[in-house]
């Protein structure tokens, strides 16, 4: 009894690289949702053509068990280690290294692969088989001619004719096609191109069909030798999980042939199964032998460290995860192909000692195995270097005693034997940057340092921690340093007093650390703004004020960093001169009177300050600010000298001096002819009066005749005043004792 096992078509077609296992994922759900042949999805969704789908089914009916796989053999004849490295089963660099072996012990090539783990002896036997059937002649679905004719780029009769030709002529077949012209040159090259793709295919069948016991899928079919005895009925099939006993399961009864297929298995798991044969009396025979079948589920195995492509040193520990339906039995570590040990629970691990190895590349793969004999593996390459030279490492920039401010770039350089894994760039001692990867360049702002003087140094290391620093470069940070001390104001002054609204400034002087660019004299105790307008580059020589009075101004300087300085104030007291004369509204005298001192009935005068002083006269002659004769009240009457028709002329002045323009106002003065003349009124007559009387007799005034009526006082006969139309040294003796009481007012 046989093991015949149908390997699936969508396997095939990925063993032949035909399509990518993501293309095969999506063709297969796609086929659980519509029920078409997988071929038919593949075809709708672009990933095959249609003239291609016949060769691989054709193929798929020969790989049912591992005699016809090899049987099929075509192609060009290739070497033992070229038909693993075309399936797949191992790398050109493990080849390399198996032919290198050979070299060494002298052994045939297929017993380095068995000893090695590569092979196993079965599939060693059947790759031999294969090998030696790619020379014969044949006929088979991996020929070149089946594959045209499949393809449907010729037919089976041209193909026959050509055989003939070709018998004759020694030719490749290819070529009489293309001189007969039943082909074209692309049509040959796309046959052996499908040739190829489906030798990988049955290479790959053929390493997991050889397996030991080995199933391939959820179907198994049995062949046994037939029972020669003439009452043979048919036979039974008993089967069984592995770790179940064939007693009591219910065989599959077999009326006709030597064949059964075994349906609905799990490949996961191992089966037994046995045969026996019964007569027309129901009578049963032992059963023959028990075949195991073996489930095919290989482990999972993964090495997870060092990662691929990774440097290592010294001591290194392969770590391997590896798991499996059933169970790991063991996990094989292998260095370029050479096994070095074994475990056989986890965690897999092993212990490396590269101390002694020459630098280089080197594979690693590790195999797990499971209680079935499934195998599988994985590889990585690493490189042992045991690097003990430090990289070289220099500061290209600034340059040693260079003077630096603000941002500037620092620059390191470093090269490795091997290659450097970190630079770091320090300023006495504090790190700046570090990076893996050149350029090593970094922006240092020294305004975020005191100014002064940094030493500037790189240091380098490698992968295997090997460290370099290098040469020191000083560089002096100079800054220009932010100025933050305002200026102070050292003297200001104004005159105490002042006549005009511009006010000179009499003093104005400050100092500042740096320098004073900026004065300002404000009204405003608020100090301004650096920025605010007003600021002169010079001290101010005068301030206009808008009006006068008790006024206190503020001094400030500025420096170019914006500080401003306190205050300094000063006062001053402005009186402007006043040069607008007071002005009469109003005045007026009675029409007539019937005595010389006639009364006063209105006078009324304004001044933009104040009026100080009234005065009433016969004279049209504008009287000075400081004759005599002002009254700082408004005079109640005034007395003529005579009568008559009289004008009286008005005048009004201010503190200033400022005389006003003559109010008039007449009078007609008739006086009775039987009275006396009045005497002049005395009563408000002063010392003022006094000097002027004498001033008037000796020639040093003139009076006015106002004044001449009013002083002419003297002589005074029995108590009363009998003026003499003059006046001198008498009235003003007269007016002296009037003062003193001594002659009654």
């Amino acid at each position: 009894m046989r093991q015949m096992i149908k390997r699936h078509i969508g396997q095939i077609l990925l063993d032949g690289r035909f399509l990518s296992r993501s293309d095969l994922e999506r063709a297969l759900d796609e086929q659980k949702q519509t029920k078409e042949l997988l071929g038919q999805v593949l075809v709708r969704m672009g990933v095959l053509k249609a003239r291609d789908v016949n060769a691989p089914l054709m193929v798929q009916e020969h790989l049912s068990h591992l005699e016809d796989a090899v049987r099929i053999a075509a192609g060009e004849r290739q070497l033992l280690g070229a038909l693993l490295v075309q399936s797949g089963r191992i790398t050109g660099d493990q080849l390399d290294q198996a032919i290198s072996e050979q070299k060494r012990t002298g052994e045939k090539l297929g017993e380095i692969f068995t000893r090695l783990g590569m092979l196993t002896e079965r599939q060693l036997a059947a790759l031999l088989d294969f090998q030696q059937n790619q020379t014969e002649k044949t006929p088979g679905p991996l020929r070149l001619g089946e594959l045209l004719v499949a393809t449907g780029h010729i037919s089976r009769e041209q193909l026959e004719k050509a055989l003939s030709k070709q018998a004759l002529s020694r030719k490749k077949l290819g070529e009489v096609l293309v001189e007969e012209g039943y082909a074209r040159p692309g049509q040959i090259t796309h046959g052996i191109r499908l040739q190829k793709m489906l030798v990988n295919s049955v290479l790959a069948a053929i390493l997991s069909l050889s397996m030991s016991s080995a199933a391939s899928a959820a179907s198994v079919k049995l062949q046994w030798d037939p029972n020669t005895e003439t009452d043979l009925a048919g036979y039974k099939v008993y089967y069984a999980e592995h770790s179940a006993s064939l007693d009591g399961v219910t065989p599959i009864v077999v009326q006709n042939g030597t064949t059964a297929t075994i349906n609905g298995l799990d490949p996961g798991k191992s089966y037994r199964f046995a045969v026996t044969a019964y007569n027309t009396a129901d009578m049963e025979s032992g059963m023959s032998n028990v075949l195991t079948v073996a489930e095919i589920t290989p482990p999972t195995v993964e090495i997870t460290s060092p990662a691929d492509a990774n440097n290592v040193s010294g001591t290194v520990s392969i770590n391997v995860s590896a798991d499996d339906n059933v169970g790991v039995t063991k996990v094989e570590f292998y260095i370029n192909n050479q096994l070095k040990g074994a475990d056989t629970a986890s965690p897999y691990l092993y212990s490396w000692d590269t101390s002694t190895l020459p630098q280089g590349a080197y594979t690693l793969m590790a195999k797990a195995y499971d209680a079935a004999g499934n195998v599988s593996q994985s590889s990585k390459t690493v490189t042992v270097l045991n690097d003990t030279i430090p990289p070289t490492v220099a500061v290209t920039a600034p340059a040693d005693n260079a003077v630096v401010s603000g941002g500037i770039t620092i620059k390191a350089n470093a090269v490795d034997n091997v290659g450097v894994s970190m630079v770091e760039i320090y300023a006495n001692g504090v790190l700046l940057f570090a990076g893996n990867a050149a350029p090593y360049n970094f922006t240092w702002d020294t305004r975020s340092v005191a100014n002064g003087s940094y030493i500037l140094t790189a240091r380098a290391s490698d992968n295997k921690g090997n460290i370099a620093n290098s040469s020191t470069v000083t560089v002096t940070v100079a800054n220009q340093v932010a100025d933050t001390t305002a200026p102070t104001i050292s003297a200001f002054t104004l005159p105490a007093t002042a006549a005009s609204l511009t006010v000179p400034v009499a003093g104005f002087t400050a100092t500042d650390n740096v320098a004073v660019t900026g004065f300002m004299i404000t009204e405003s105790a608020t100090p301004p703004a650096a920025g605010a307008a007003g600021w002169s580059a010079s001290a101010p020589a005068s301030i206009t004020f808008g009006s006068a009075g008790a006024k206190t101004v503020y001094a400030w300087v500025k420096d170019a960093g914006g500080n401003v300085s306190a205050a300094s104030s000063a006062a001053v007291i402005i009186t402007l001169q006043d040069k607008t004369a007071p002005t009469i509204s109003a005045f007026t005298l009675p029409a007539t009177a019937a005595s010389l001192t006639v009364p006063v009935t209105g006078l009324t005068a304004a001044d933009n300050v104040a009026v100080t002083g009234y005065m009433i006269t016969e004279s049209s002659t504008p009287p000075s600010a400081d004759a005599a004769g002002w009254s700082a009240s408004i005079p109640t009457s005034i007395t003529f000298g005579s009568a008559g028709a009289k004008t009286a002329y008005a005048w009004v002045k201010d503190a200033s001096g400022n005389v006003s323009a003559a109010s008039t106002a007449t009078v007609a003065i008739t006086l009775p002819n039987n009275a006396p003349a009045p005497a002049p009124a005395t009563e408000n007559l002063t010392i003022v009066d006094a000097t002027l009387a004498v001033q008037a007799s000796i020639g040093k005034i003139q009076l006015t005749n106002e004044q001449k009526s009013r002083l002419d006082v003297a002589p005074v006969v029995n108590g009363v005043s009998k003026p003499n139309a003059k006046v001198d040294t008498g009235d003003a003796i007269v007016i002296l004792s009037k003062l003193v009481g001594k002659i009654a007012k």
